[in-house]
């Protein structure tokens, strides 16, 4: 069993497995993932939902199917499942721990060595940018999470894909969303009053305002729950779409009033870019267009001015240990800001907005020039490319330039799930594959608006070739 299969910890592929993992993918398809797979991403629902795919978009088809598959083998999730309860003895609230604390238990002077609860209670904690404490992966809400909105989003595609009001994708992403929202047993308490705590004696006990990072998968869930609405589709129900608008008001209740909501908010970095995102996106499930309106234009007219200069460089993120990681971060929560805006209103303009006469592109242009190693930041390339795909299919390619960047990494992207709504952009030189006809727990033999589904096959040599890259290339994503 891999439990946290898909969790937001490889910077090169949606996970690092064994071969023999890969080769076993449903749908005798590849589910090859050439892109970092950021927690944060807006696939437009009036898009996916229209159900209007080119022929050349089979290979994406492919992998979103196989992943629906795989994290339904694997969900659902609930914050009530940790090892550890949170400070306030309540298993329903979510609890994280900061990722860059570290134990320095020089103050306690014991003799004998500590249990992590003590260590958590009497040790101090010292800061160390960019350096990932392996002991947060102990307590797993943050990966749970991860893996619930690309649950929920992957399976609302799949659905739309077998073109049926009901299908086992809707139904999986209506039992994860009641397991993790809404069930009394397992639901998580809206707030993140014990996310990204700071360890250590006295008020170390409580959330920070980093912490609002660790649900920024909710632009995911808002894209898969609008594809569902957009679609029609019957398992999303009226009495979970109600129940789950109460949660979210809630929670928006807590992120306008808490310290850490509000400090968030007020992040002039990517805290603040992925805060409006996660902010902007609870408006769409809330039915709030004009409130995510409101927020995601706000953030263009305001913070982007102040987040990049006329090179397209952003100076705050370029200051941290892991530069190259931290501008691709925030580049995503821009795109998200900008696909959210762009949904919630047609005739907004978020891409022709400068900063110090830059745009989005102008930050993914300026980042293609960089070298990742002359900060010491190894196998980090790939965070750029779901970047480069996302500004090409918005600006387009007319010199090339973006798909020559990722034709240069090797992998067939053009059978990346993402593939399926950075359009249009040109296929990868590897993206070439064979057709068979689908079939498995989907539902039958596809059978969308255009036509039967097919499902790409690779050649032995190719799918072994992307296995042995995957698993050369995966550590830790910082936050």
């Amino acid at each position: 069993m891999f439990p946290n299969v898909f969790s937001e910890g490889s910077v090169s592929s949606r996970v690092v497995l064994p071969l023999y993992v890969l080769l076993s993918v449903s749908r005798a398809a590849l589910a090859t993932n050439p892109f970092v797979q950021y927690a944060i991403d807006f696939p437009d629902p009036n898009y996916v939902a229209a159900d209007n795919y080119a022929p050349n978009l089979a290979g994406a088809e492919a992998t979103i199917i196989a992943w629906a598959e795989e994290m339904a083998s694997h969900g659902p999730w609930s914050v009530t499942n940790k090892p550890v309860v949170a400070p306030s003895g309540d298993k329903h609230d979510y609890m994280s721990w900061a990722p860059y604390e570290w134990a320095d238990c020089s103050n306690v002077k014991n003799t004998t060595a500590l249990s992590l609860s003590d260590e958590s209670k009497e040790c101090n904690f010292v800061f160390r940018d960019g350096q990932v404490n392996p002991e947060r992966s102990i307590i797993q809400d943050f990966q749970s999470f991860f893996n619930l909105s690309d649950a929920v989003l992957y399976n609302s595609i799949a659905a739309v894909l077998q073109n049926k009001s009901s299908s086992v994708y809707s139904q999986n992403v209506a039992k994860f969303v009641n397991t993790w929202f809404l069930d009394a047993d397992t639901a998580m308490n809206p707030n993140l009053n014990y996310a990204q705590m700071n360890r250590g004696p006295g008020s170390g006990q409580n959330g920070s305002y980093t912490g609002i990072l660790d649900l920024r998968g909710f632009a995911k869930i808002a894209s898969g729950i609008l594809i569902l609405r957009n679609s029609k589709n019957t398992d999303w129900t009226s009495d979970l779409d109600n129940q789950l608008i109460a949660w979210c008001n809630k929670y928006m209740d807590w992120l306008l009033t808490s310290p850490s909501g509000t400090q968030a908010s007020h992040a002039t970095n990517n805290h603040g870019t992925i805060f409006v995102s996660q902010f902007a996106a609870l408006k769409l499930i809330t039915k709030d267009t004009a409130g995510a309106v409101n927020w995601t234009q706000n953030y263009f007219s305001g913070l982007f001015q102040h987040q990049v200069n006329s090179t397209g460089d952003q100076p705050e993120e370029a200051s941290r240990t892991h530069p190259y990681h931290y501008r691709n971060f925030d580049i995503a929560g821009m795109i998200t800001n900008a696909r959210i805006l762009k949904y919630a209103d047609p005739t907004s303009k978020p891409w022709n907005t400068t900063a110090s006469g830059a745009t989005i592109q102008t930050t993914v242009d300026f980042l293609m020039t960089v070298n990742p190693a002359t900060t010491g930041e190894q196998d980090v390339t790939a965070e750029i490319y779901p970047n480069i795909a996302a500004v090409a299919s918005v600006y387009g390619d007319p010199d090339g330039k973006y798909v020559k960047f990722l034709n240069a990494t090797g992998f067939p992207y053009a059978d990346d799930a993402t593939f399926l709504w950075d359009q249009p952009l040109a296929g990868g030189t590897l993206a070439t594959t064979n057709s068979t006809s689908t079939g498995g727990s989907g539902g039958g033999s596809g059978g969308g608006k255009s036509g039967g589904r097919s499902t790409g096959v690779g050649a032995v040599e190719r799918i072994c070739f992307i296995a042995a890259v995957l698993m050369a290339l995966g550590f830790e994503l910082l936050l």
